[in-house]
């Protein structure tokens, strides 16, 4: 295109200038043959014309001779330059195939993956040596290679010093060299030793952190320098290596965790479990262990994805308990735990306990993470020791109310005065067999509260009156430790829903101790206040205290502190316990404070109601 406009207009420029010479000399030799009229005159004229045109001609003529060779090489300069660029893009697309081939690459062993990419950019890189390095200190260790066979071979070890690696280490950057032996590094140990010419490297770093290096080499050196996109082919490389060698190590770990956990939990009794709950309700166990045979004699496989086969199993009466405890805690993010009942298709039926923590998850999934247990012969030990408990305690009640009789009618000399030694016998028997009938009440207290069998008779009313009542009917018990009861009431117009003799009875609890406990000559002091919307007593001593190890037990069942002091004391160990179990019946709570020496101070707190609502319930 170039070329014939450069033509075209050397073909105006001819035609022009052949006008404009022509309109020159024609006038010029008119002027001339004005001044002169001869026929030489028109013929100098014409002949200078000619000689002018044809020197034109010859001008434009090499013009456009220099033109076409200016154009031609242009033209292959241009040609040049294009076959350079297709060839780069070649190189480029012939990298990113190559680089693209190597990341999609798997194998399950990760030697082998490696050595896969290796041989891949070796052939890219037409350099046969290639070496995957793991360097320790001055320590290098062949991890990987592609080489000729009989060349080199895995886990061969040499220093680091004789290596071309120690070169790509101090450079910090892909280190690169197509002619050692006409390089800086002619004298290097390893051009001496090995006589490899030709050579390229970078350093690999896994988690952060250098772990070694990966190179290709060639006995053979090359003509041309390695380019840059060479170099950055084998940074990228390095970094896929690295990146590679992290994830096995994450997988390696993750399978190691998972078979520890495995391990773990198949010597756990019951099942360890993830239960996901999805938003429209479909649920499954994502994990179970081993252990879900022994619960539901199901396989971990049959849950994964519904949990329908489990929920089959659950005993009927406990299937919408089971539900609900579900759908609360999912609402609340709350902990589930729950006793229920499974039932197998033969018909045989166990008790199992089961807990767990539930998590929000990102899709609005919940999951908890938990374990279940068979309880089923802790439950019949319940069952029998309740059963034991009801009947001894039914059983010796009738016969000590008959002793307790008979030793009262001789205490109180009813069949005539008995020696005094006699006297202090049937005074201590009168005091074991009080001692007795309160263990025996205690227990089938305890037992009806655990049963759910106790009757209460809730009722709205003043809370003072009651608290006064039991400190009238425990005064003659604080005299016998000379102990006192001080009463301070900062609200007396405190009105609750209580059942009066059940509350009186956590009252006796709390003042016997305080009085039993408390040094002679000294006071129990009771407090009667309001705390925000609850009514709170304080039942304060001056005695020993609770000790810090004996805290987290004190509402235990039978719990008594080791001091042999404390023990000397007496009780059944089950009064704060009772009273632990009468409160939560009433919707209260029940505490205490302490330190060892300074005393102990017990408090119960009861939800207050209103005088207008009191008002109604009368009306």
């Amino acid at each position: 295109m170039i070329i014939q406009r450069v033509s075209s207009t050397s073909n105006f420029i001819t035609w022009f200038g052949s006008a404009l010479l022509l309109a020159l000399f024609g006038w010029l030799g008119w002027r001339g043959y004005q001044l002169n009229p001869s026929a030489d005159v028109l013929q100098r004229w014409a002949l200078a014309f000619l000689v002018s045109e044809l020197l034109l001609l010859l001008l434009l003529s090499e013009m456009q001779r220099v033109t076409r060779r200016l154009m031609r090489e242009l033209q292959q300069s241009q040609e040049l330059k294009q076959q350079r660029d297709n060839l780069h893009s070649q190189n480029y697309q012939q990298a990113l195939s190559t680089l693209n081939n190597i990341a999609a690459s798997f194998n399950p062993d990760w030697r082998e993956q490696l050595r896969q990419a290796l041989q891949v950019a070796a052939d890219y890189l037409q350099l046969p040596i290639a070496i995957l390095s793991r360097i320790k200190n001055e320590d290098y260790q062949v991890l990987v290679h592609s080489a000729p066979a009989g060349l080199l071979q895995d886990e061969a070890h040499f220093t680091l010093g004789q290596t071309y690696c120690s070169l790509t280490l101090a450079a910090d950057d892909v280190f690169a060299v197509n002619r050692m032996s006409t390089s800086n590094h002619a004298a290097h140990p390893c051009f001496r030793a090995f006589a490899l010419e030709s050579y390229i490297g970078s350093a690999v770093q896994v988690d952060g952190r250098p772990f070694g290096t990966v190179s290709f080499s060639s006995a053979i050196a090359r003509i041309q320098p390695f380019s840059q996109l060479e170099r950055d082919f084998v940074s990228l490389l390095a970094r896929w290596i690295g990146s590679t060698i992290e994830r096995r190590r994450y997988l390696e770990a993750q399978i190691e965790a998972a078979e520890r956990l495995k391990k773990i939990a198949g010597q756990l009794p019951g099942m360890v479990f993830q239960f996901k709950l999805t938003p429209d309700g479909s649920s499954c166990f994502p994990y179970c262990s081993e252990g879900i045979r022994e619960i539901y004699h199901l396989t971990p496989e049959q849950v994964k994805h519904s949990a329908a086969a489990a929920f089959a199993l659950i005993h009927p009466d406990d299937l919408q308990r089971m539900q609900d405890s579900i759908a609360l805690s999912a609402q609340q993010l709350s902990l589930w735990k729950l006793d229920y009942r499974v039932r197998y298709s033969d018909g045989e039926v166990i008790w199992v306990t089961g807990r767990a923590v539930p998590e929000l998850q990102s899709d609005g999934c919940v999951l908890w993470h938990g374990f279940i247990s068979d309880i089923t012969e802790r439950k019949k030990i319940e069952r029998l020791k309740d059963e034991f408990v009801s009947t001894v305690s039914h059983e010796l009640r009738t016969p000590l109310t008959a002793i307790s009789g008979a030793i009262g009618l001789l205490h109180g000399e009813v069949f005539g005065a008995l020696p005094e030694q006699a006297t202090q016998m049937t005074q201590l028997a009168q005091a074991n067999v009080l001692k007795l009938q309160l263990l025996i009440n205690d227990l089938l207290d305890m037992d009806k509260l655990i049963a759910g069998k106790m009757q209460f008779d809730i009722q709205p009313q003043p809370l003072l009156p009651v608290i006064e009542k039991s400190l009238a009917d425990n005064q003659s018990y604080a005299r016998q430790y000379n102990v006192s009861y001080q009463l301070q009431v900062d609200d007396a117009d405190l009105w609750v829903n209580i059942d009066s003799m059940r509350l009186q009875q956590v009252m006796a609890n709390l003042l016997s101790n305080a009085a039993k406990f408390s040094p002679a000559d000294t006071a129990v002091t009771i407090k009667v206040q309001q705390q925000g919307q609850q009514a709170l007593v304080r039942v304060i001593d001056r005695g020993p205290g609770v000790s810090e190890a004996f805290k987290p037990y004190i509402f235990d069942q039978f719990s008594q502190a080791d001091s042999s002091d404390i023990k000397s004391k007496g009780g059944t160990g089950l009064g704060l316990a009772i009273s632990k179990q009468l409160m939560t019946r009433m919707l209260g709570e029940i505490g205490f404070h302490s330190e060892a020496g300074k005393g102990a101070e017990f408090y119960l707190l009861l939800p207050l109601i209103s005088t207008a609502d009191t008002t109604e319930l009368t009306l």
